[in-house]
């Protein structure tokens, strides 16, 4: 005994392999003779009735068994034994990642004689862990109504998730999935057939990712995929990151030629017109078809096997967006003004006049008659102009798979996905809310996924799976007119460094509407700023785990090794962008003058491409342990490490502060930094749990778990910023390191005439330094790995043979979580004693914590002060295919608390602190808080009528999903050109002086600005929302709490309804109609983030037009109400496909054989 525990021991301490990551499953159970004994000896034989697969093996001392690494599917298990009766039990099913208990007692009797049960009367309670999820069969999933075919969409039925259901993201604007038990939308790990179908920049799946917002750009073909499960609180065999895993299965093929062929289809005539979109306007065009087949069976019978799968989407959606363009007087009377000017009118100008759209039918009447631009009758800022833009997805994935039996001990699986599209959306919408045609984001992504799976059963208790991994997401994102060259119009949009005269689309062009110059822009002209950018992300991964049962003790080891390396180029503002004060200032290009604005005329330039890569490694052992019959011990410990993230030509830098008033910028590399951030090595993960059937029938089980989870983060934290000198090599004026760092060019003076003019065919940009937006991104030296404690109690009782009932508590703790701090920000009491020293407001002014480089607002530094909480009450009803009923009901109440919701999402509410000096005033409901979710799955196959017309009578049925759920909170941010701390960027927050007022089914007057002031005392007769109207010493930051408003909450019910129909023996039609929102309930984004306060009805001829009046004791208060603009399909930037939108209808075929 003490040298099988000594073995045990050193396994467990010393196993050289981690992290199998099983998309398999396991047979296990007892075999006892009538007197209940256990049975020794007894040979167990699985037999996979749909390939032939077979393994045996025997019980061990203690009368156990178990199989793993069993590909899923339905089995029979046979268990001989001398002297008794032969045991079969039938209908076995194995799903992923799942254990299934075949207990057996053996019967006296004639030998000669076999007994069957059937494997739908095994116990439905989960006996042997405490693994929480939710297993999602192909028989589940096949009917149910999903928009887009999208499998990301089916994450949402589990317990335990929440996010933003519209958005399939966990807050809105987030870059994040979904969040799992309280952890962040970028902790979850996805696999395909078990391996890595991470993209590492973004940290979401590469499959179905979004390309253009949030329209996937590949699909995963729905038809293709076996089973997913959705695991936390899982054993040490996983690991990577500390949300959730989706463990995904493809189709295998079988001994029987199996296929189908389908098409789906839906239009804007089919569906119910948008709430905000006002008749007698047309409703907005738009197509989708998806269309595909999938083919699958033997190569050699029991032996070799193919499944192949295609799924193509074309879409077309007519994309409506309210622009701000001149109208015809508009442009009369500014040309008139450019002709009396010593300048002129320029060519150069009159052909970027061009480029703003002028049909007449599509002015806005009432705003358009006006010759003082997109104003109406009462003065207030409005588009006039409404553009239909035609944006597409056109798409196509094919998926094969191979598995091959070698012989009795070894079996091989191989599987290729490959995705290509090409999407045009509106990347962007910019400050009047609308995106002129002709400048839409075009971006073609590919993504390939390989698996390689050997398993080898080494003997009747010893198994091992070696597994090998790829995985590539290719991705860019370039400007509509990229094949536009300005200098066709005598526009030279290059540095004056440069040799030639080119660029690849038109630079950005702002103009003010009105003479005066007052606040306000015309449509932006020129793609978005983030154009042209690429990508490419190559995943490497190698696994071994290694199966062992020694008597009550099933042993598991295992090993990964995985290496994510990135290749990227972010040529942000390299386009330019020219800024003009007046309509006719563009007739004659009269650009803003640096010293009118230092940011009228710029561009970037520098070498922006990095190739960073990061290496990570674990090792893990765990070991179920059968205390007694009715008592299940699963522990074990793992380990990972993940090695910092590096730049193959040394291009990173990094921010190390000396004091606190010093510090210096120093490249990563020879001569510099060994790293970006100091290496973690201590990262090990205890975890343990406990499965109790308490009554011993296996009707009752009790289950309670704990777990800490390391978070690998995503490589976007060191890329996301770029061109900003971000970890790397800065502008030589500050610290000359590095090749082409990446600075920003202002107006060439040598490009205007003395009259303020541009030159035509001349350099518009002068050579680039960091005299303006030099923010700074680093890394704290000692940044650490962040961490998840998970832990939950729960029971599970099986009502019936069909009928399981869980109720749970399940919570959570995040640790050393990253967040931003803006390391520069001067005190409230530092800018409070300048104001008063001066008598005045000038923040840009106001001395910051380091002096380093000049120029400087933010040092932001990402570190691993961030930290969560979480509690729930989790319930689940299972009903399985009663009488053809199958039916899912989960609740979830929970509470979700966190001082920063993501570690570098630029949501104003998700990273950033108002106050870095003040970081806990942050905590705060998370961003993905939601107290309330329900969701109920149901299905139902109308039994077959008696009648003279069968065909039509029978193979009805209809399949639904109910989802409801509360708002997600929000923040309110004011004032976003004069912030307290002299940033810039709206991080700032008001004042609550009132009640907080909802008005939440009008989402015109969603939230009344009465109850938020100005964070100051004003002057008296000084209300015109600036900073300058505060009495000097009394501004501060504002006491509303981040999070402490509620979004809208979330109502929707799909609907399938499909008649199954065979044609013969082996060919069915099925045709069906799928409604989603079948209630047409309005569901609506929250608030566009960043929320400023601002007034539809506030008198633009204020000198800034924020929104705030003059309220008691000296206070400017908001004026009017926050609205909502949007559903939420619309709000994230995928109508129709994405949930929250109108009802709509989808109509399909599909044929099976």
């Amino acid at each position: 005994m003490k040298t099988r525990l000594s073995v045990l021991l050193w396994l467990l301490l010393f196993s050289t392999s981690l992290l199998a990551q099983t998309f398999r499953g396991t047979i296990l159970g007892t075999v006892i003779d009538p007197q209940g004994a256990v049975v020794a000896g007894a040979k167990v034989t699985v037999h996979n009735v749909n390939t032939g697969l077979e393994r045996t093996t025997q019980t061990s001392a203690d009368g156990s068994y178990s199989l793993p690494e069993l590909p899923i599917g339905t089995y029979t298990v046979t268990v001989t034994q001398s002297g008794f009766q032969t045991a079969v039990t039938s209908n076995v099913a194995v799903n992923v990642a799942a254990e299934r208990r075949v207990d057996v007692v053996f019967r006296t009797g004639k030998v000669s004689e076999t007994v069957e049960v059937s494997g739908e009367t095994l116990p439905l309670v989960e006996t042997t862990n405490d693994t929480l999820g939710g297993i999602l069969t192909q028989d589940t999933v096949k009917d149910l109504p999903i928009n887009g075919r999208d499998y990301t969409k089916l994450i949402y039925l589990n317990p335990g998730v929440a996010g933003s259901p519209d958005q399939i993201t966990d807050s809105p604007g987030s870059f994040g999935e979904f969040s799992m038990n309280g952890a962040r939308g970028r902790s979850n790990n996805f696999l395909l057939d078990g391996t890595d179908m991470n993209d590492g920049y973004r940290n979401n799946p590469a499959i179905n990712e979004a390309g253009v917002f949030a329209t996937p750009a590949t699909i995963l073909p729905i038809d293709a995929v076996s089973e997913m499960n959705v695991l936390s609180n899982y054993k040490p065999e996983y690991g990577r990151n500390g949300g959730a895993i989706v463990n995904i299965v493809t189709k295998s093929g079988t001994n029987a030629l199996h296929g189908s062929l389908f098409e789906y289809f839906r239009n804007n005539a089919l569906d119910a017109r948008n709430y905000f979109d006002n008749a007698p306007a047309p409703k907005a065009p738009f197509h989708n078809n998806q269309f595909g087949g999938s083919v699958g069976g033997p190569i050699v019978k029991d032996k070799t096997f193919f499944f192949l799968d295609y799924e193509g989407q074309r879409e077309n959606v007519g994309v409506v967006s309210l622009d701000c363009v001149p109208t015809a007087a508009f442009i009369q009377q500014a040309t008139a003004t450019a002709l009396a000017s010593p300048s002129g009118l320029s060519p150069v100008g009159q052909k970027l006049l061009d480029f703003f759209p002028h049909n007449p039918a599509n002015y806005i009447p009432g705003i358009a008659a006006s010759d003082s631009g997109c104003f109406n009758a009462r003065n207030q800022f409005a588009p006039d102009y409404i553009a239909n833009a035609p944006s597409f997805n056109n798409l196509s994935s094919v998926i094969a798979k191979i598995d091959h039996t070698i012989n009795s001990h070894n079996n091989l699986t191989g599987r290729y996905f490959f995705g290509d599209s090409t999407q045009q959306f509106p990347l962007a919408l910019n400050a009047t809310g609308g995106q002129l045609p002709g400048f839409d984001t075009v971006t073609p992504t590919r993504v390939q996924v390989v698996s390689l799976s050997l398993v080898s059963v080494l003997s009747p208790t010893t198994v091992n799976e070696l597994r090998y991994g790829w995985n590539r997401f290719a991705e860019g994102f370039f400007p509509q007119d990229q094949n536009f060259d300005p200098s066709s119009i005598g526009l030279c949009n290059v540095p004056v460094t440069a040799s030639s005269c080119s660029s690849s689309g038109l630079p950005i062009v702002l103009v003010s509407p009105t003479p005066t110059g007052a606040s306000g822009f015309f449509s932006q002209l020129g793609a978005t700023s983030g154009d042209p950018r690429q990508r490419v992300d190559t995943n490497n991964q190698l696994l071994d785990s290694f199966s062992w049962k020694m008597n009550k003790h099933d042993l598991k080891f295992g090993f990964e090794f995985r290496r994510t390396s990135i290749q990227q180029r972010f040529d942000k503002y390299s386009r330019g962008r020219i800024r003009f004060n007046t309509l006719a200032d563009l007739l004659q290009m009269t650009p803003q003058l640096p010293s009118q604005s230092g940011f009228g005329v710029f561009n970037y330039s520098g070498n922006t491409l990095r190739h960073t890569h990061q290496n990570g490694i674990g090792f893990y052992a765990q070991d179920d342990f059968r205390l007694t019959p009715r008592i299940t011990l699963n522990y074990g410990l793992r380990w990972d490490y993940n090695a910092p993230v590096a730049e193959k030509d040394h291009l990173f830098s990094d921010f190390v502060p000396t004091s606190a008033t010093a510090g210096n910028l120093i490249q990563v590399g020879p001569g510099g930094l060994s790293n970006l951030y100091n290496p973690d090595h201590k990262d090990f993960s205890p975890r343990v749990s406990v499965a109790w059937d308490a009554t011993g029938k296996g009707k009752t089980v009790i289950r309670a778990g704990y777990g800490l989870f390391f978070d690998s983060w995503s490589q976007d934290m060191a890329l996301g910023h770029l061109p900003y000198p971000t970890f790397y090599a800065p502008g030589p004026a500050y610290n000359p390191i590095g090749p082409a760092p990446v600075q920003m060019g202002q107006l060439n003076p040598a490009a205007v005439d003395g009259n303020g003019a541009y030159i035509a065919n001349t350099p518009l940009y002068d050579v680039p330094g960091c005299s303006f937006e030099c923010d700074i991104f680093s890394f704290d030296r000692n940044i650490k790995t962040p961490y998840i404690e998970n832990y939950n109690l729960n029971i599970q009782q099986q009502i019936s043979n069909k009928v399981v009932l869980q109720v749970g508590y399940v919570g959570s703790q995040g640790h050393r979580l990253l967040r931003f701090f803006d390391i520069n920000q001067p005190s409230q009491a530092t800018i409070a004693s300048e104001d008063l020293a001066c008598n005045c407001i000038n923040d840009v002014s106001v001395s910051r914590n380091y002096g380093f480089p000049n120029g400087a607002f933010y040092i932001f530094q990402q570190n691993s002060t961030g930290r969560s909480n979480y509690h729930s009450l989790q319930t689940s009803l299972h009903v399985n295919n009663y009488h053809g009923f199958m039916s899912i009901v989960n609740y979830v109440w929970s509470k979700s608390l966190d001082n920063s919701s993501d570690g570098e999402d630029f949501v104003v509410n998700a990273a950033q602190p108002q106050d870095s000096n003040s970081p806990e005033r942050e905590y705060a409901r998370s961003n993905f808080n939601v107290p309330h979710r329900f969701v109920w799955i149901a299905g139902y196959q109308f039994p077959k009528m008696s009648g003279s017309w069968p065909r039509l009578t029978s193979g009805w049925g209809v399949d639904s999903t109910i989802t409801l759920q509360s708002g997600q909170p929000f923040t309110l941010n004011y004032n976003f050109e004069d912030d307290f701390s002299g940033g810039g960027d709206g991080f700032d927050r008001p004042d609550v002086v009132g009640p907080i007022a909802y008005d939440k089914h009008n989402p015109f007057n969603y939230l009344q600005l009465s109850s938020f002031a100005m964070p100051c005392t004003e002057a008296a007769g000084q209300f015109s929302g600036f900073a300058s109207d505060c009495i000097p010493g009394t501004r501060h930051y504002g006491n509303l709490g981040r999070n402490s408003l509620e979004g809208p909450t979330f109502k929707q019910w799909d609907l399938a309804i499909y008649k199954n129909t065979a044609i013969s023996e082996r060919l069915s039609v099925q045709l069906r109609a799928d409604f989603f929102n079948l209630l047409n309930h309005p569901n609506f984004a929250n608030p566009e983030l960043p929320a400023f306060i601002s007034d539809p009805a506030a008198n633009i001829n204020l000198s800034c037009g924020c929104g705030f009046v003059q309220g008691p004791n000296n206070r400017e208060v908001g004026n009017g109400a926050l609205a909502i603009s949007a559903t939420g399909d619309v709000g994230i930037g995928n109508p129709f496909l994405g949930g929250g939108g109108p009802r709509g209808i989808q109509l399909a075929a599909k044929f099976t054989f």
